[in-house]
């Protein structure tokens, strides 16, 4: 069986890839840094601080208009001893007619696997013989797109995601699917996106709308554990309220993968970026659908005064999974939350959220938006 690539030479690829992305943003005008520390807490990561920074720059010195692109990066401890990397980039070159955007993320931490299907997340009580296991996972998750004709663009899309599991518990051993991949599983694929955009700015839309559509094939010719399949429909629209800075944004997402998933690859309901409410990988399945709408306001100030930097978003969402191409709505996963922005550059910030779900809640800091 393929090992999964060891972590540190992971860590090193992504510092360079930032030292790299640094050197050319530093080469165009218009470059802002800022640096931030902040503390979260997530249900399984514990108490979190995190330390990080956002970089933006102008792309393209002849057409100011056009979207900046952005580079954030965070490093993470946390009090259950999990370590965290990531990084996001968004750039957009050539009057945007090519759009580069990719995520690293690595991960070690002590962690719960529940099986798969809401049953499972919602019946299997967490603790040591049940489900605990640590486990170092990383993701890299590069897109290029080339505009087609006006807001439309077409591209490619690849992603390599590795799992190695340690101290697995009993209970996590006796688990039918992750008997069936084991303790270390190794993806990586390849496919297509394509994407419909009138986002005023896409890293934090006041209004406009995204489209997008990803299918990506993982096999054995490519390195992969399994032949399997992933399709990915994203509809997102923002609508400006009263005034600019005061949005009504709504988000409908749905994932279906196929053929042999590995159980650390299958879809997953309650993370970070959608629910925002729940333990990280306790729901998971074949099919995962989530619906969410969010309202997010900036203090309604003079731009040259430092409270207009200041906002706030309130969003309520449900989730839903199946092991079949349509999601179950009988068990339905609810979120509702607030939380805390502050702008740290023009249209990029900094968020805190605190999230509540079906008996869960999760407080959660990053960089940009969740949609």
């Amino acid at each position: 069986m393929t090992d999964v690539p060891d972590c540190a030479a992971v860590r090193c690829a992504l510092v360079v890839a930032v030292l790299m992305v640094s050197s050319v943003a530093v080469a165009q005008a218009d470059v802002s840094l800022v640096p931030v520390v902040a503390p979260a807490y997530t249900p399984e990561l514990g108490f979190l601080v995190a330390a990080g920074g956002v970089m933006t720059w102008n792309g393209d010195r002849r057409h100011p208009e056009l979207p900046r692109s952005s580079l954030t990066v965070t490093a993470g401890a946390s009090t259950v001893g999990a370590f965290l990397l990531q990084s996001r980039l968004n750039a957009f070159v050539l009057e945007d007619s090519v759009r580069f955007n990719a995520l690293v993320d690595v991960r070690d931490q002590p962690d719960h696997y529940f099986g798969v299907g809401v049953k499972n997340g919602l019946g299997r009580h967490l603790g040591p013989e049940l489900t605990a296991l640590r486990r170092t996972w990383w993701t890299v998750e590069p897109t290029l797109l080339t505009k087609l004709r006006g807001p439309l663009y077409v591209g490619a899309a690849t992603q390599s995601s590795g799992t190695l599991v340690r101290d697995a518990s009993d209970g996590v051993r006796a688990d039918v699917d992750f008997q069936r991949h084991g303790a270390r599983v190794v993806n990586t694929g390849v496919g297509l996106t394509l994407q419909l955009d009138t986002r005023d700015v896409p890293i934090n839309a006041w209004s406009g709308m995204l489209l997008s559509a990803t299918f990506l094939g993982f096999g054995r010719a490519l390195g992969a554990n399994s032949e399997w399949y992933a399709l990915t429909l994203d509809y997102r629209q923002y609508v400006q309220l009263f005034r600019r800075g005061s949005t009504l944004a709504w988000q409908v997402k749905y994932r279906a993968a196929l053929g042999d998933v590995p159980w650390s690859e299958l879809s997953q309901v309650g993370t970070p970026f959608d629910l925002r409410a729940y333990r990280w990988g306790q729901y998971r399945d074949k099919t995962g659908l989530t619906a969410l709408v969010e309202y997010r306001f900036m203090l309604p100030f003079p731009e040259e005064s430092l409270w207009s930097h200041l906002g706030a978003a309130a969003w309520g969402g449900l989730g839903a999974l199946s092991s079949s191409l349509l999601p179950d709505v009988r068990e339905l996963l609810p979120s509702v939350g607030i939380g805390l922005r502050v702008e740290l550059l023009r249209r990029v910030t900094v968020r805190l959220d605190v999230g509540f779900g079906r008996e869960s809640r999760a407080v959660y800091f990053n960089f940009l938006e969740a949609f």
